[in-house]
């Protein structure tokens, strides 16, 4: 330490640098970016399907807008605001077509027939019914039965740069659309919708925590220490090490989402333990007589060992993150790692430079000898009655261990958002007029010997289409088969059903598509591979609903395609459903790399095999806490929680390492082992209430943000650290006590 003293007018030139250095990386960081690149690994099989599909139809990220009133939309007015808002809507770069009633071609009858367009300039209401009256198939796609809801399909280009540039596209067909309906008339909906809402509110509440954290350490240390260079000295370490990490961040590449956005509470409130270890440390070695540098450097000495070892220790819980099967928990566990070391890199180099010139308090005696006595009697009391508390030891165990069959895997990405956010309230405003809506994409592929337009094929979608409509959530089932159905109808009207079965009927249409509407035809068929695109409208689910729904049309798809073609899914929902699986996988490796790293480091360090496993074992009832209280208040495991439980394990031991350490000190001095932990609970008793306190404190103030991931995030951690914070002033003596006994 006196060598880092030497240098410290160097090391701090080297700050500076480094800051001035990575400035272009922080800004870059603060772009907020939710998209599938940041939540799934580049490899990732699912991933590459979807972006095959991509390749085949474009992208399928579309918005719908529903239009509704509660008089018909088919008045003058509508009308021409809907031609006027298509053609808007078209002239954007980003939008590659609009399907709508402003747009809506014709067929003509025959094949020397040309097309027309459903709305003219001048176009009534009567002309609309009249028109689409004996076309039901097109007036489906376009109108509700009631006539008072009109729905968009708003295609988006396939773009390079498409995830960086959505929410400034989606703002612009926003605005578009707000130019021609009130809020309480259009609604738009959609995956890219979701993925706005929660970009804009990963930024809000990472500024909000970002302020909330410091406000947060100000209160704090002007509480307790009541000392501006102390002050200056923890806000510099958190402050750094903040930004730091995220100028690393942005300068490979990665931009702030939905768990990245934790980062500058997490790294506040760690950042907080190793200082306030130190400077207590420091306050007790002072003394009246003794230099300032001498007691800060050697307070930095004592702590090191300790302090080094609960980084390592806390950042093998983050690490064991690499080990989840999602881009998203990686980056989180991997960034959160380095911001945690430079948390102790800064607590060392800074406390070299700020802390010999900080005065002590004081009361700051007097004060730690009182918490010091107090600890002391507790401890007394606590080892006096150890039945008593064994028993309710064993009674929350249990407790809690009655809550993990209640654990569930699932992610309801809708359900991070606020219940009165705009996006929820459009999307239930469109499931109220409009009915189901959200797209799962279906890929049908003829087996050998048949295509698309084979009356076997049709015909057995169709058969499919109508048992799907049948299950409870599902809307219309649109593809390449409706395409058949409404240019049948344009032919014949009401004999379209009957000429289904007729493949010369069927060959005449394909061609009239393929002359008049190739644009069109191209979303459904693509003609390369043979292969055909069938959308089925349903319900906003979760990713295990999501599943089941899946496996049921799977189902139905063998029972009535399966004799002519394969069916599989397609798009972003299989990705989405995927996500019960990785969150499963990702709690179960995490955690258990985690209690293998923590327990292989925290023998390391005591050296001892028997303390190693009274150290890190109690610090599992934390994480009995964490899952027992999941699964007994509902709360399902999914991206927010999944990474919990090996953060915690990891959290939670530092104090106990600090304990242990101070406690074999005390054992080579010959202390007897009650000697030792009573001198022990002494030393750093107070140090651990108090980092338990502001632990809990911290992450409960996540409970204010607005997305539901934060929201768990910190929620569940602070009642970890509550049960922490019980396994180390309870269950920890009784075990010491018991198996290092006089």
């Amino acid at each position: 330490m006196l060598y880092l003293h030497k240098l410290r007018y160097l090391l701090l030139l080297l700050i500076v640098a480094a800051c001035v250095a990575l400035w272009p990386g922080v800004k870059a960081a603060m772009v907020v970016d939710n998209s599938l690149s940041t939540w799934f690994l580049s490899g990732d099989p699912a991933l590459r399907e979807y972006h095959a599909f991509q390749q085949r139809f474009g992208n399928d990220e579309v918005v719908i807008l529903a239009v509704h009133d509660v008089q018909p939309v088919l008045s003058p007015k509508y009308l021409a605001a809907f031609w006027h808002l298509t053609r808007e809507l078209e002239a954007l770069p980003a939008v590659a077509g609009v399907n709508g009633p402003g747009n809506t071609q014709l067929p003509g009858r025959g094949l020397a027939g040309s097309s027309r367009q459903l709305l003219m300039p001048g176009t009534t209401a009567a002309e609309v019914r009249q028109t689409l009256h004996p076309l039901p198939t097109l007036r489906q796609s376009l109108f509700s039965d009631d006539y008072r809801t009109a729905r968009f399909i708003i295609r988006l280009r396939q773009m390079p740069d498409f995830d960086d540039r959505r929410g400034e596209i989606l703002a612009q067909v926003q605005r578009v659309v707000d130019r021609h309906f009130r809020p309480e008339q259009a609604h738009l909906g959609g995956v890219g919708i979701v993925y706005a809402g929660l970009n804009a509110l990963s930024q809000h509440d990472f500024g909000l925590f970002l302020g909330l954290g410091y406000l947060l350490m100000f209160g704090v240390l002007l509480l307790i220490y009541r000392n501006l260079l102390l002050l200056v000295y923890m806000l510099g370490i958190v402050g750094l090490a903040t930004y730091v990490t995220f100028g690393v961040y942005g300068a490979l590449g990665y931009r702030v989402n939905l768990m990245t956005v934790l980062l500058p509470i997490v790294l506040i409130l760690l950042g907080i333990m190793d200082s306030m270890h130190v400077i207590n440390e420091r306050n007790r070695l002072r003394t009246p007589t003794s230099p300032a540098r001498h007691d800060a450097l050697q307070a930095l000495r004592n702590v090191f060992a300790p302090c080094l070892f609960t980084m390592l220790t806390t950042v093998a819980g983050f690490l064991a993150l690499l080990s989840c099967p999602m881009a998203i928990l990686r980056n989180f566990g991997m960034f959160a790692a380095l911001g945690i070391a430079l948390c102790l890199v800064f607590t060392f180099l800074l406390g070299v430079l700020l802390l010999p010139l900080a005065k002590a308090p004081a009361r700051t005696a007097a004060a730690t000898h009182s918490a010091a006595s107090r600890m002391v009697a507790f401890y007394q009391y606590l080892l006096a009655r150890p039945r008593f508390f064994a028993t309710l030891s064993v009674l929350l165990t249990l407790a809690l261990a009655a809550g993990l069959p209640r654990l569930r895997s699932d992610t309801y990405t809708l359900g991070y958002l606020p219940a009165t956010h705009r996006v929820v309230t459009d999307h239930e405003a469109i499931e109220a007029s409009w009915g189901p809506y959200m797209p799962l994409e279906l890929l049908v592929e003829p087996r050998p010997g048949h295509t698309l337009s084979d009356v076997a094929v049709v015909q057995a979608t169709f058969t499919f289409a109508d048992s799907v409509r049948r299950l409870s959530g599902v809307g219309q089932v649109t593809g390449f088969h409706s395409l058949y159905q409404a240019g049948l109808e344009a032919q014949v009207g009401r004999k379209a059903t009957r000429l289904r079965a007729s493949q010369g009927a069927l060959h005449a249409v394909e061609r009239q598509l393929g002359l008049e509407f190739p644009a069109l035809l191209a979303q459904f068929v693509h003609a390369p591979s043979g292969t055909g695109r069938v959308t089925v409208s349903g319900r906003m689910l979760s990713a295990r609903q999501l599943t089941a729904k899946v496996d049921t049309l799977l189902q139905i798809a063998q029972a009535t395609l399966g004799p002519v073609a394969t069916v599989r899914p397609a798009g972003y929902q299989p990705l989405y459903a995927n996500i019960v699986a990785y969150v499963t996988e990702s709690q179960t490796n995490s955690l258990l790399l985690s209690f293998g790293l923590v327990f292989a480091l925290t023998w390391a360090f005591i050296r001892s095999f028997r303390l190693a496993l009274l150290t890190v074992v109690p610090n599992l009832f934390p994480v009995l806490v964490l899952l027992g209280a999941m699964g007994w208040l509902g709360i399902p495991l999914d991206t927010a929680t999944a990474s919990i439980a090996s953060i915690v394990l990891s959290l939670c031991v530092d104090d106990t390492i600090h304990f242990v350490y101070s406690y074999q000190q005390h054992r080579r001095h010959g202390f007897t082992p009650a000697q030792a932990r009573l001198t022990t609970i002494a030393h750093v008793g107070p140090t651990i209430v108090l980092t338990s306190v502001v632990l809990f404190l911290g992450y409960a103030v996540m409970t204010l943000g607005s997305l539901k991931t934060v929201q768990l995030f910190g929620l569940l951690t602070a009642i970890a650290v509550a049960g922490a914070f019980y396994g180390e002033l309870v269950i920890f003596p009784l075990v010491l006590k018991k198996y290092d006994p006089e």
